[in-house]
């Protein structure tokens, strides 16, 4: 199974001369970050944002009203996340300044409370906020975003060697 997906990308440079015709049919067949673009340039982060909460529209078939509702969502919080960003941004900071100084280890010991609160928060904020989107969709829209974020996972943990897995869980299905 491996091995046809190694000879499917191994044809394709082979493939790509035939024309715009061909096109059509790889955009289908794989995402259109991973096909090489006419332009070198790897696309922006806001780019990549963007083209990801279209899929997420997409994929979960959001009508207009539910989209505007979630935009909103996410943008209520934008400043909040980035104050926490750069908080936690100036407490990273100085915790490698006391690690470099003769601070005691209760100060370092106090600077690491407050980088974990910090986090700690961050990812309080993510989760009210997946809940404030999660009572926008409906319970079929609930059941296809999960489905997704498994595939997702999954795919990423493919591209990634599985490196980042959790304690219990088996390496290497």
């Amino acid at each position: 199974m491996k091995f046809r997906a190694v000879y499917l990308l191994a044809a394709l440079p082979l493939l790509i001369p035939i024309g715009n015709g061909l096109n059509i049919a790889t955009e289908s067949l794989f995402p259109s970050y991973a096909i090489a673009q006419e332009t070198t340039e790897k696309p922006n982060k806001e780019e990549f944002k963007k083209r990801r909460r279209e899929q997420f529209r997409q994929q979960l078939n959001l009508s207009p009203e539910q989209a505007a509702e979630i935009d909103q969502i996410r943008e209520q919080n934008k400043q909040d996340k980035q104050a926490k960003r750069e908080a936690l941004r100036a407490a990273r900071d100085k915790m490698q300044t006391l690690m470099g100084s003769d601070a005691t280890d209760d100060e370092l010991r106090a600077q690491h409370r407050v980088l974990q609160d910090l986090r700690r928060d961050m990812g309080e904020a993510r989760f009210e906020t997946k809940l404030k989107i999660r009572q926008v969709l409906t319970p079929e829209q609930r059941t296809k975003m999960a489905e997704f974020k498994k595939q997702r996972k999954g795919r990423w943990g493919r591209r990634h060697g599985r490196r980042h897995h959790r304690p219990g869980s088996a390496q290497g299905e």
